[in-house]
């Protein structure tokens, strides 16, 4: 899982709106033990435009009540300083 890998927030820890997807990894071709795209399982039922998905919000404040969300779940295996801060810089 590459997940620790990706890049959620900019610069000021302000979480992303859309995260750019790994084309070699949807080709089942990605080598970079270091990803730094998002590697969506077939599973996931995300909406991808642009190879980009959107960041659920909801979710990043654990509130997303969607069975089948089309929006990106960031994984919880984040570092927890990145989410905090990133999880209060939406509250504001």
């Amino acid at each position: 899982m590459n997940a620790p890998y990706v890049i959620y927030t900019d610069t000021n820890g302000q979480l992303l709106d859309t995260l750019p997807v790994c084309q070699d990894f949807n080709r089942s071709m990605c080598t970079r033990p270091t990803c730094r795209f998002v590697h969506l399982m077939e599973c996931d039922k995300v909406e991808v435009c642009d190879q980009r998905v959107a960041v659920c919000r909801d979710h990043a404040k654990g509130m997303c009540k969607r069975k089948q969300c089309k929006y990106y779940h960031i994984p919880i295996v984040l570092p927890p300083a990145n989410v905090m801060a990133a999880t209060a810089k939406l509250a504001e």
